[in-house]
């Protein structure tokens, strides 16, 4: 994480399961399919070509995940802006530009994600933002229509950032209680 005077970056949080699992469907891939071209069996090698394709397609999009790499997240603080710029590869693939004064509040939760992206990443956490104009709360990080997942440490830095430029700024930080939620 890189913070200078007014800017931040954070990187996406992946898991090794990404790079595990592509690696175990390709070897299963090719295992299944030196035993369907020895099976003599019709159905035995209709079953086997069946899985041995559900595991190379099941390859193919392991290795388009792990070719893209994690995005970084550019937060620029400005006193009237919030700039938030995606990169993938140190290409800005995203940018996005908040007024300051239609953010009510930032609020980090654990609580919106599955129970296996809980196990697999228990220090995982999104960040949500809630504008004062609108009556619920949308994720502040959304990519290709999926909310971003981020080490709940870097979104604690994150969260010092942001504060300590807003309350020079002249905004308040509000915190509702609860333990899972973190306001900004």
């Amino acid at each position: 994480m890189d913070t200078l005077n007014n800017i931040i970056t954070i990187t996406e949080q992946r898991h090794r399961i990404w790079w595990t699992g592509t690696i175990i469907a390709a070897l299963f891939t090719v295992l299944l399919t030196m035993l369907y071209w020895n099976q003599s069996n019709p159905l035995w090698i209709g079953i086997l070509r069946l899985a041995a394709f559900i595991l190379f397609t099941l390859t193919v999009f392991g290795i388009l995940k792990l070719s893209n790499g994690p995005l970084s997240i550019v937060v620029e603080h400005t006193p009237t802006h919030l700039t938030i710029d995606y990169r993938q590869k140190e290409k800005t693939v995203r940018h996005e530009q908040f007024e300051q004064t239609s953010i009510e509040e930032l609020v980090i939760s654990q609580k919106e994600q599955p129970l296996w992206r809980q196990y697999v990443q228990s220090s995982s956490a999104t960040i949500k933002i809630h504008f004062s104009e609108e009556k619920r709360n949308h994720y502040l990080f959304e990519f290709s229509g999926r909310p971003l997942i981020f080490s709940k440490s870097d979104l604690l830095r994150l969260k010092d950032f942001i504060t300590s430029r807003r309350s020079t700024v002249g905004h308040s930080d509000t915190s509702p209680p609860g333990e899972p939620q973190t306001s900004i």
